[in-house]
């Protein structure tokens, strides 16, 4: 009898409503793959929002680091190109908190295909050292990651097959008239130049400028501001406007806080959980965007030393904060300052 119960329970669990996964359906494309790594208490993930993408497609890539609060971590230096992959744009941020005693770093790339096959991510390391005294620095590479670029051809196309001829063209009885030849010859010209013209701004895209420390940028910028002789010409709500926005551009590039879309409060308060050199600085911060925010927002009028005072002030900020090692694209802060 029990066995007559138990194979009516079997008959019923796999019944008409459950059905077996196709063995050998394929997986979708845009699954995205990831690579996780471990050494120690230092946690590092890569992932690829796809495998396989298009030639005009993009691919973006994300690695993240997750580290205890009190390590130091070295995200891969920024550079034009990844293997066979241009680096359109990459985003570093963190610290964040990710859980109690522990913090997150990431770095985003977006990356474009030279050409089409199995191109290959090469390696990316990351570096890490713990706080305590006389402790040795550490690092952790990823493992190549293979990405299949194909043509935007679909898959049946025969490019080999010759196509049929064409029916017989009865030829023209005389030739074209002049202003017709003149009119071509304009237009090949054209063509030529646009071509010349497409193949310069491209070979221009393909080699973006150097990487510069984010400190040097800001302390450009600040000098091509002070140049321009705003505090003379009395201009002073564009002065701070653009003041600040020097400021707090430099703060995400330094800190990787999202300084200008936050207000000043949910800037301080994110600069306090953050910690760090950055947090040492809060009272000069606090004092400078409160200053900033008076003359924007409230219509406060300062005078000519204490515009030339806030100047001073930002610039002390980056130059007791600079960093070598944090870099960003001019071409990138050029637009965003």
């Amino acid at each position: 009898m029990w066995r007559v119960l138990l194979l009516l329970m079997l008959l019923s669990i796999s019944g008409p409503g459950t059905e077996a996964p196709a063995p050998d359906q394929p997986l979708p494309t845009t699954v995205p793959v990831t690579q996780q790594h471990r050494l120690g208490a230092v946690q590092v993930s890569l992932q690829a929002d796809r495998q396989t993408l298009g030639i005009a497609e993009r691919l973006h890539l994300t690695l993240s680091v997750d580290a205890p609060s009190d390590m130091t971590v070295t995200l891969p230096q920024a550079t034009a190109k990844l293997g066979p992959f241009i680096v359109l744009r990459q985003e570093p941020s963190g610290p964040l908190p990710s859980a109690p005693h522990r913090q997150k770093w990431q770095q985003a790339y977006v990356l474009e295909a030279e050409h089409t096959g199995e191109l290959t991510i090469p390696s990316l390391s990351v570096s890490f050292q713990a706080a305590t005294p006389n402790a040795t620095p550490q690092q952790l590479n990823t493992k190549p990651l293979t990405i299949i670029v194909t043509t935007v051809l679909p898959d049946e196309a025969d490019v080999t097959t010759p196509k049929d001829i064409a029916a017989p063209v009865a030829l023209a009885r005389r030739g074209l008239p002049p202003w017709v030849w003149v009119a071509l010859s304009v237009l090949v010209a054209l063509a030529c130049l646009a071509g010349i013209w497409w193949y310069y701004r491209r070979q221009r895209r393909q080699a973006p400028p150097p990487p510069q420390p984010a400190h040097l940028l800001a302390l450009q910028a600040l000098e091509r501001l002070r140049r321009e002789e705003l505090i003379a010409q009395q201009r002073v709500g564009e002065y701070y406007v653009r003041l600040s926005d020097i400021l707090r551009r430099y703060v995400e590039w330094r800190f990787g806080l999202r300084a200008p879309e936050q207000t000043t409060e949910e800037f301080l308060v994110a600069m306090l959980a953050t910690g760090g050199l950055i947090a040492t600085h809060r009272s000069l911060l606090s004092m400078f965007l409160q200053h900033c925010d008076l003359v924007k927002f409230a219509r406060h009028q300062p005078s000519p030393s204490d515009m030339q005072q806030a100047w001073e002030s930002a610039k002390g900020f980056v130059e007791q904060t600079a960093d070598a090692q944090v870099v960003v694209i001019p071409a990138v802060a050029e637009v965003e300052v």
